[in-house]
């Protein structure tokens, strides 16, 4: 069995998080950067659900429906 990789940018992370314990002034811009990758580390994991075969799925409790409905929601949920 295979893992997936949920975490695709733990060193610029790593970077954004010393920066913002340092520095006020770009709070925002960084703190909306890291919320965008997130969510974007949020969707693709939802998709790789659609790629795992349905063994993989039951050892996860789910049913291909419960995968498709998941790749499928909003970002912000």
């Amino acid at each position: 069995m295979t893992t997936i990789e949920t975490d695709y940018y733990p060193v610029a992370r790593e970077r954004n998080d010393d920066i913002l314990r340092r520095s006020g002034s770009h709070l925002s811009i960084l703190s909306m950067l890291a919320r965008l990758g997130a969510q974007i580390d949020k969707r693709r994991s939802r998709r790789a659900l659609l790629a795992m075969s349905d063994d993989q799925l039951k050892d996860l409790a789910l049913s291909r429906s419960d995968a498709y409905r998941e790749a499928h929601r909003r970002f912000w949920d």
